[in-house]
């Protein structure tokens, strides 16, 4: 019988070529060491069953909404939150505008891969405000969460798996410095049996132990003509209690976005 990691592994020069657009971007087999090369190959079979990078690179833009729910200790509903995203390519950079409801008004955080700015109620926010000092973290973070596992292959990330047991596999996913804003974040990815598509995603951020691992577990995932995205990522503690979950909705791709929902509101 042919071992699911030989298999992985005699495909592993096409799905390099799918993942990077085309092998002369790929980095060369024989400079990557054998957890190197079998990383690749789970992650290249996973983007592979995704639509391949041709799919992600298709996109100029998006619409879709992230609905954070937060449980509490009984698994009920406490809270819900919904983010509306607005994304897109310029030039190579990548966009991003939210929208985010709270109780004390409408927030907007605008990212454009230089600038950044957030206002509340159509009224600017100055440094030193939450809103906008996380205006480029979670500009990056909600183009990560859809983009996976696209941006994988992103320059500066660093893939290593290794064989758990004869059905799963886990890959280890690091960033060098400079690398979006948690280049020390490590992430851990667990595939099993033969399918493409891993079934837990656990992270530790950057200057947190071992005790703050963060275990996600994922479920549906929904197509838009090549362009496959994951519908939900439910987080548990410890307990294996589930304490909160992103869930993706009314995705739209490629939309027509106005300049004037990137540029800064001039008052």
């Amino acid at each position: 019988m042919i071992s699911r990691s030989t298999r992985f592994l005699g495909g592993f020069f096409v799905l390099i070529a799918v993942a990077c657009g085309d092998s002369s971007s790929a980095p060369p087999a024989a400079n990557l060491e054998p957890d190197e090369v079998l990383a690749d190959s789970l992650i290249g079979a996973w983007l592979e069953a995704a639509g391949g990078m041709d799919a992600w690179n298709d996109i100029s833009s998006a619409r879709y909404t992230i609905m954070t729910v937060w449980f509490d200790s009984a698994g009920e509903i406490r809270r819900m939150r919904p983010r509306r995203v607005e994304y897109r390519k310029v030039d190579g950079t990548e966009q991003t505008r939210i929208e985010r409801p709270e109780a004390e008004g409408l927030y907007v955080q605008t990212f454009t891969g230089s600038e950044m700015w957030a206002t509340l109620n159509d009224h600017p926010l100055e440094p030193g405000v939450r809103a906008f000092d996380e205006s480029e973290y979670v500009g990056r973070d909600v183009v990560y969460w859809f983009g996976l596992p696209y941006k994988l292959f992103d320059p500066g990330v660093h893939r290593k798996a290794s064989a758990m047991d004869e059905t799963g596999y886990e890959v280890r996913v690091t960033f060098e410095n400079d690398v979006g804003l948690g280049s020390g974040d490590r992430w851990f990815y667990y595939f099993h049996d033969d399918d493409p598509f891993p079934e837990e995603v656990h992270y530790i951020s950057e200057g947190r132990g071992e005790e703050s691992r963060a275990r996600t577990r994922w479920h549906g995932y929904e197509t838009i003509g090549d362009f496959v995205y994951v519908v939900g990522r439910t987080w548990f503690n410890l307990s294996l209690n589930p304490t909160k979950e992103l869930r993706v909705d009314d995705v739209q791709l490629n939309p027509s976005l106005s300049d004037s929902l990137f540029t800064a509101p001039s008052y």
